[in-house]
């Protein structure tokens, strides 16, 4: 039986890296579609990325692609390839400073073109047989619940999905929220209208804890979804920091949960929304709990202070379609805040002399 080839986009990105570290322990051929040679040496100078494709360096092949928007640009990376992920997508962790303008330039119209050009060339192909997207909990959140206040526990499941949504933008994370919208819909317009060999797999994670093997520094760390988290041990938020909805999840379950939906014998297309519950205060208690010379010490001050929403995400369809149970709060916990005190140098209070 021949392997067979994923083209993965997105792998320079913390979920992106995540799920090519899944993918590579498994025997498929990997394309990596990157914007420039800049990305790809990123990736070929990984001390992760060298251990695993060490045995094997012909699984994985570069192709540089500067903007997946165009038309055509993965129609050649494409051609023969049995899957497509396409994980990448603007977030808002790295783009806190646009202006309304600059919202739906640079964070909703690309996620659409992007999605829609993925989807284009899989058909062309002839080959491909899933396109598995990383989608978000947010195409299933509204953007009032979630920057408003919430009275009444809120349990989301993948059967409220958001409407379009037309700028002007009251915030990123509201642009945010209509970059992954618009470009679901769009994409299930798409699938509609078109004649084609191959389906779709939404992957819509909650907020994504866990070690980002791609991060040199605390910094890197930081400029992820783990802000979310680290905020809280390094007492980062600011005093009148609104409420978090009370959902997160680990990032080997959101990479492995991407694999495993290119399997089309066990896994239906459509949409798997999937966190844990959180009190994000219970952080600090963990963090207190795991490491706490370095909070004596002051390094992990564990000092943020975050109200939770009563707003909880389901997990349950993802949880029986994947067989899979979810990593706790407490492993998403030990596993950040360990690699940000290796990054920062200081040891663990565990560790070995030796």
């Amino acid at each position: 039986m021949s392997v067979e080839t994923i083209v993965l986009t997105g792998s320079t990105g913390f979920c992106g890296f995540a799920i090519l570290q899944e993918a590579l322990q498994f025997d498929y051929n990997i394309r990596l579609v990157v914007r420039s040679e800049a990305k790809a040496e990123i990736l070929r100078n990984n001390p992760c990325f060298k251990s695993l494709t060490r045995k094997t360096p012909l699984r994985c092949s570069f192709h540089i692609i500067p903007d997946l928007g165009v038309s055509g640009a993965l129609d050649e990376v494409t051609k023969g390839a049995d899957y497509i992920i396409h994980a990448a997508s603007p977030l808002p962790f790295s783009n806190l400073a646009l202006t309304a303008e600059q919202q739906y330039k640079e964070m909703v119209e690309p996620a659409i073109n992007n999605t829609l050009r993925a989807l284009e060339s899989a058909e062309k192909s002839g080959s491909v047989k899933r396109v598995v997207v990383t989608s978000s909990c947010a195409i299933f959140i509204s953007p009032e619940l979630l920057g408003g206040p919430v009275s009444e526990p809120v349990v989301v499941t993948e059967e409220t999905v958001n409407a379009d949504m037309a700028p002007p933008y009251a915030n990123v994370l509201h642009a945010y929220v209509a970059s992954k919208t618009c470009s679901f819909l769009r994409a299930r317009e798409w699938m509609a209208e078109h004649k084609r060999s191959f389906d779709v797999v939404n992957i819509c994670p909650t907020y994504v804890q866990g070690r980002n093997e791609l991060a040199t520094s605390p910094t890197d760390l930081l400029s992820t979804s783990n802000v979310l988290f680290l905020r809280m041990a390094l007492g980062l938020a600011p005093k009148d920091s609104p409420a978090e909805i009370a959902s997160v999840v680990h990032v080997e379950d959101v990479a492995a949960i991407h694999v495993a939906a290119l399997n089309k014998e066990r896994i239906p297309a459509g949409e798997y929304l999937f966190g844990q519950e959180v009190q994000w205060n219970d952080v600090n208690r963990i963090t207190e709990e795991l490491f706490p010379e370095q909070v004596a010490q002051g390094i992990l001050p564990c000092t943020g202070d975050i109200a939770t929403k009563s707003v909880v995400c389901s997990k349950e369809k993802t949880e029986k379609t994947f067989d899979i149970e979810l990593k706790s709060v407490e492993d998403m916990v030990e596993d950040l805040m360990e690699q940000f005190l290796e990054l920062s140098g200081v040891k663990r209070d565990d560790d070995d002399d030796e």
